[in-house]
C-alpha cells in the first residue's frame, strides 16, 4: 500500500502554455455564449423546432458528462471497493469532476431555449420525464461535489485565516469554525462519497433514455432498449482513463513528475471494462 501523501499547493506560474491555450478557447467561447444570449439558440447551432438536439447537445451534455466520469469511478474504487492505494489520486479526480459537472450544469443553462426558466425542475415535478431525473440528479450531484470539496478547502486554511484591519478580529472565531466544519466532514464524509457514486450511476444511466427520445433521429445502430445500460458502462469504461490523461497532463504542464506506476495499476481495469 502506498504511503499517504500530504496535499500541498503547487509553487508554480499558473498561466502555462497549456492554460494560455484553454484560457483563449474559453474566451471565443464567451463570444459565442453572448451571441446566443442576443439572438438566440438557433443563431450559433442551427438548429430549430423540428431538429432541437444534435452535435451541440451530443457533445456538451452526453459526452461531457461522461468525460467527467472519473469523479465516481474513483470514489467508488477507493471508498466502496477499499482499493486504497488509489487514494492519493482521487482528490484530482474530484476536483476535475467538480468543474466539468460544473461547465456541464452551465453548457445545459444555455441549451434550453427559455435558459430563465432552468429552476423550474425544482418545484415542477413531472416524475415521467426522464429529464426531469437528469436534471435532478445532475443538480444533486454537483452539490454533492461541492459538499466533497469542502474538506480541501477547510484544511487548506485551518490555522492559516488572516484576514486583514476590521476583520481581523474574526479571525478565531473563523478559524474556529473551519476546525468543526473540518471535524463534522470526517464524519459524514463517507454518506456524501456513496450518495455521489449512487447520483451517477442514476442520471449517467438515464442520459441513455434521454437520447431514445429522439426516436428514428437515432442511428438504428443505438436504437436498443440497453441504452441506459450502455451509457452507463461507457461512463465506468471513459472514467479511468480520463483520470489517466488528465494526471499525464496535469504533471507535464506543472511540470511534475509523473505517477505512472500508480496510472499502470489503474489502467489495469480498462481492459475488463472495455471487454463489457
Amino acid at each position: 500500500m502506498h504511503a499517504p501523501i500530504k496535499a500541498a499547493p503547487i509553487k508554480h506560474k499558473f498561466f502555462t502554455p497549456g492554460v494560455t491555450t484553454l484560457t483563449v478557447i474559453a474566451l471565443v467561447g464567451l463570444f459565442f455564449v453572448a451571441w446566443r444570449l442576443l439572438f438566440g439558440l438557433g443563431a450559433v447551432t442551427n438548429l430549430d423546432n423540428q431538429y432541437p438536439w444534435g452535435i451541440w447537445i451530443a457533445i456538451d451534455v452526453a459526452a461531457g458528462v461522461a468525460l467527467a466520469a472519473g469523479g465516481f469511478t474513483m470514489a467508488a474504487l477507493v471508498y466502496i471497493f477499499h482499493r486504497e492505494e488509489f487514494h492519493e489520486i482521487v482528490r484530482p479526480a474530484l476536483l476535475t469532476a467538480m468543474l466539468g459537472y460544473t461547465f456541464v450544469a452551465l453548457a445545459v443553462m444555455f441549451d434550453i431555449g427559455r435558459f430563465y426558466n432552468i429552476y423550474h425542475p425544482l418545484y415542477m415535478w413531472n416524475g415521467n420525464s426522464v429529464l426531469f431525473e437528469v436534471g435532478i440528479c445532475v443538480m444533486a450531484y454537483v452539490t454533492t461535489l461541492y459538499i466533497e470539496f469542502v474538506p480541501i478547502v477547510t484544511e487548506r486554511f485551518i490555522g492559516r485565516v488572516k484576514l486583514k484591519g476590521f476583520l481581523a478580529r474574526f479571525n478565531s472565531l473563523v478559524d474556529k469554525l473551519l476546525r468543526n466544519v473540518d471535524r463534522i466532514m470526517e464524519k459524514v464524509l463517507f454518506f456524501f462519497i456513496i450518495l455521489g457514486v449512487v447520483l451517477s450511476c442514476l442520471h449517467q444511466s438515464s442520459l441513455g433514455t434521454l437520447m431514445m427520445l429522439a426516436g428514428p433521429k437515432i442511428h438504428p445502430l443505438w436504437q436498443t432498449p440497453v441504452a441506459p445500460l450502455l451509457f452507463l458502462l461507457s461512463a465506468f469504461m471513459v472514467g479511468f482513463p480520463m483520470v489517466i490523461m488528465e494526471s499525464l497532463v496535469s504533471s507535464r504542464s506543472f511540470g511534475l513528475k509523473s505517477e505512472m506506476d500508480l496510472l499502470a495499476k489503474l489502467g489495469r481495469y480498462i481492459g475488463p471494462l472495455l471487454a463489457v
